[in-house]
């Protein structure tokens, strides 16, 4: 690819947004471009940790289950995001396997290189940890959720946190526009996909979201921040 395209996309990740133009060069001799289709699994759980990834355009899910076939772990990467954190300076495989839940465009960046670019540069470290203080708080929030009683709760909160996690701002409406099935929220907040699709309908029917095509659009953000926990 051509060393000037990968120095912009780069810029587009706030991880290397404030490097130079220098040290963003001498970065793309590590930079390697995929693509993946739909449904390809970009790693498997158990797989050598080699390569961290940044996302270009797409959406991935990473998810963890059981033998017996139980999900332990579900999370979603949007566009100009880094993946995975877990396991930074430490695992050597991944704990969890990411699939293209639509066509991707990624670059990888050979986990070791990445590693000692981040021992190296004292910002970017301090980035990767405020990244990981998010992620834990979004989690902890998911934690605390999914034990309310009421499953038409868990499924609000459930869309309360694909909007801080999946949302765009679009004007004062937040587009979520992972294609996300009532299968895959029902997991999210272990409820069945018929609560799922009660909770769905009513929300449209008080014009709070729409669900057009496979994008959720939320004209009404503030009635998720008041109840959000």
């Amino acid at each position: 690819m051509n060393k000037r395209n990968v120095v912009e996309n780069l810029k587009q990740f706030d991880l290397f947004a404030d490097l130079t133009e220098k040290k963003l060069q001498s970065i793309t001799e590590f930079v390697y471009w995929r693509t993946y289709k739909k449904g390809q699994f970009l790693f498997l759980e158990g797989d050598s940790r080699e390569r961290i990834y940044l996302m270009l355009d797409g959406f991935v899910k990473l998810e963890r289950v059981n033998q017996s076939g139980n999900l332990l772990y579900e999370d979603y990467v949007k566009r100009f995001s880094i993946f995975p954190y877990g396991g930074m300076f430490t695992d050597k495989r991944y704990t969890y396997s990411a699939e293209a839940l639509t066509d991707v465009d990624v670059y990888y960046i050979p986990a070791a290189i990445f590693e000692d670019m981040l021992k190296a540069n004292q910002k970017q470290l301090i980035f990767v940890v405020q990244q990981f203080s998010l992620i834990l708080k979004l989690h902890e929030h998911r934690v605390q959720y999914i034990t309310t009683p009421n499953a038409q709760d868990r499924v609000i909160q459930s869309l309360n946190y694909l909007r801080q996690d999946l949302g765009e701002q679009n004007g004062e409406e937040i587009v979520i526009s992972c294609p996300l099935t009532t299968i895959e929220i029902s997991k999210i907040s272990g409820t069945s996909r018929e609560t799922v699709s009660c909770v769905l309908n009513q929300l449209k029917k008080d014009h709070i979201i729409t669900v057009s095509g496979k994008k959720i659009i939320i004209h009404d953000p503030a009635y998720f921040e008041k109840i959000s926990i």
